[in-house]
């Protein structure tokens, strides 16, 4: 028989749940090209030691390449990494041999610090190479960060006021070659962007049953998808939808095609499909708008049988980020030597329950410290390795400061086979861990204390739920603080540190690091994070309409999505299959191990992604979990089929 259905995404929230995005952010209901672009050449994988001496003779030259500069242009900001004397008026800044006289407060907030944000005459700026050169005047000497590294060469300095200039042994005491730390912000849309759906069950849309994942597909063919696309392409912008299908719920190289044209594929064999939306724009002061996107399939099938899914179920689709996150590999081998060394194990082993163990965790780490925040007698600060830093710490020889507390928390989550990741706020670090108990990202404070007689740690909660690091946020920004405590509650000692609007303040701004692997290898990222303001643009900033991105900065997201994905829990897609019916399996488990289903009740087994199982007459209750190779087993999933 036929088939023939639709799905549409129609507003924000549609596309923030269902739809990943890049270079993209929201637009009332609809979405964009991402406004404000960041010029840089660098990533600011550096120390705050490696910088560039500027004074009345020895000048630093920094040139940007901007590929467009938009027709409406109005705002352009310089923002390099520089230190120097409280007042600006010893520093000069030349654009294209225009000077600018550099103004800023001079008490900067925290993320205006080391960063400055000089506002430059837009009318001088210009398509292709523009430089920018950073001289003193009298005895003023400024200090602007560098990052080593042989390309692009476009950073110079001059010996002798600006006469010659070379590229190579650059920086303080000539030791350097490569980048200054200095970045071009443009306010304009970015050249391009995409938009992309999350998979979906082509033959459930065209049953009828929408993109809810709850329904019971037929067994069939798709014979026709067309995506139809609502939105505006003022003059210079464009888009193009692409498409690519396979046999899984999840995209693998071995079961998918490639992203092709919507118009060139081909259908056949294809049950589970993806599109996406290339935007662009030849005028960096326009931007495509999608305001809705309609899915449309046509497929030929056998009959559905007369088989319904209870309104108990538990089983609603994944939430994906746009973006990768790098997870500590079950067999990393300093990850073993982490949990074994330091025994783990035994830490977190009288909890109850998983929540409980994360607690305990937290805990642990604060009391491994004694005084800190001294820099001990080495003077060092150690990198985001949780070994070293424990190692150290455990003889007192280095610095300790909520940055290594949030690292070793982290780390010590992922040797044990939870999901954490560190995250950065104002001034402070702190770790967030995913609770399956809870089913959500919760934020967690392992090093607030500076007080070693104390060491008090803790998260917030709200009606006895564990708030994320974005609930603290927005409760922070709408004043919404009546009902949020902090737990464990403080002891009296700290009563005047530790309260809820003394503490949360701190998660006004805030942005994840999107790996926690660091025992394999530091990098990618700054080899001494906290000693300074943060310089690594590899962070994912949140940004909303209280907290504009940062300029120096170029990852930000309003997606709640891309900060917050679902982990170890699993999504059931169902197809009849004569009198039998199919289930695949599809789950974001890092280092997964196993499925493992039960049914009716019964015990627990292990199956694989995709299996089929004969149903009875009634309700026949389908439970499914995923375990990583840890143990850690994930929630559970289920339905309940009615025949």
């Amino acid at each position: 028989m036929s088939y023939r259905g639709e799905h549409s995404w129609c507003d924000a929230h549609d596309f923030d749940t269902a739809a990943t995005r890049r270079h993209v952010e929201r637009e009332g209901d609809g979405l964009r090209l991402r406004r404000g672009t960041t010029v840089r050449d660098e990533m600011g994988r550096t120390n705050t030691r490696n910088r560039e001496l500027i004074t009345a003779t020895r000048w630093a030259r920094k040139t940007f390449v901007v590929e467009k500069v938009g027709s409406a242009l109005q705002q352009a900001h310089l923002c390099p990494y520089i230190s120097g004397p409280a007042d600006p008026s010893s520093l000069r800044i030349d654009l294209n041999g225009h000077t600018v006289e550099p103004e800023w407060d001079e008490k900067p907030e925290y993320w205006s610090g080391a960063w400055k944000r000089i506002p430059l005459p837009v009318q001088h700026l210009h398509e292709g190479e523009n430089e920018v050169v950073f001289r003193a005047e009298g005895e003023g000497e400024w200090r602007l960060l560098m990052e080593n590294g042989m390309l692009p060469d476009r950073s110079a300095v001059s010996d002798d006021g600006g006469q010659t200039w070379r590229s190579e042994e650059i920086g303080e005491n000539d030791r350097g070659d490569g980048e200054y730390v200095a970045r071009l912000w443009l306010d304009q849309y970015a050249a391009s962007g995409e938009i992309a759906s999350s998979p979906v069950d082509l033959l459930s849309i065209a049953a009828g049953h929408g993109g809810s994942g709850l329904g019971i597909a037929p067994k069939g063919s798709v014979t026709s998808v067309d995506v139809d696309v609502v939105g505006e392409t003022p003059t210079g912008t464009s888009w193009a939808v692409e498409w690519r299908h396979g046999s899984t719920p999840a995209y693998s190289p071995s079961t998918w095609s490639a992203w092709k044209p919507a118009e060139s594929v081909a259908w056949e064999g294809a049950r589970y499909g993806q599109w996406r939306l290339q935007l662009a724009t030849t005028d960096p002061s326009e931007t495509p708008t999608v305001t809705g996107v309609t899915l449309r399939v046509e497929a030929e099938g056998d009959p559905l049988p007369g088989w319904t899914v209870a309104d108990d179920a538990a089983n609603r689709p994944l939430v994906r980020s746009s973006f990768r996150f790098a997870h500590m590999a079950s067999d990393d081998v300093r990850g073993k030597i982490l949990r074994e060394r330091w025994k783990l194990d035994k830490v977190v082993g009288p909890a109850k329950t998983e929540f409980e163990a994360l607690v305990l965790l937290r805990q642990w780490v604060r009391d491994q410290w004694e005084d800190g925040w001294n820099m001990g007698p080495l003077s060092y600060v150690p990198p985001w390795d949780a070994p070293v830093i424990l190692e150290l710490a455990s003889q007192q020889l280095a610095l300790g400061m909520c940055t290594h507390y949030a690292t070793v928390y982290t780390q010590c989550c992922a040797a044990l086979g939870f999901y954490a990741r560190t995250q950065i706020m104002q001034a402070h670090c702190i770790s967030e861990v995913w609770s399956n108990d809870y089913g959500k990202w919760v934020t967690m404070d392992p090093g607030g204390d500076s007080d070693d007689s104390t060491k008090h740690t803790y998260h917030f909660e709200r009606d006895g739920i564990p708030l994320s690091a974005l609930e603290a946020h927005l409760a922070y920004v709408h004043d919404e603080l009546d009902d949020v405590r902090m737990s464990p509650t403080p002891p009296p000692e700290t009563k005047d540190r530790f309260t809820v609007a003394n503490r949360i303040q701190l998660w006004q701004r805030f942005m994840i690091s999107l790996r926690n692997d660091e025992t394999v290898t530091l990098e990618p990222g700054e080899p001494e994070h906290g000693q300074g303001a943060y310089h690594y643009d590899g962070y994912l900033f949140w940004q909303d309409e209280a907290t504009p991105p940062l300029p120096h900065f170029s990852g930000h997201t309003d997606r709640v999505g891309d900060l917050y994905w679902d982990l170890q829990r699993v999504h059931l897609r169902l197809q009849a299959a004569g009198e039998r019916l199919w289930i695949d399996l599809d789950t974001e488990t890092p280092n997964l191990a196993r499925f493992e289903i039960r049914i009716d009740g019964g015990f627990w087994k292990e199956r694989p992604a995709g299996f089929d199982l004969i149903v009875h007459a009634g309700e026949n209750r389908i439970e499914v979990r995923a375990v990583n190779d840890h143990g850690r087993v994930g929630a559970v999933s289920h339905v309940t089929i009615v025949v």
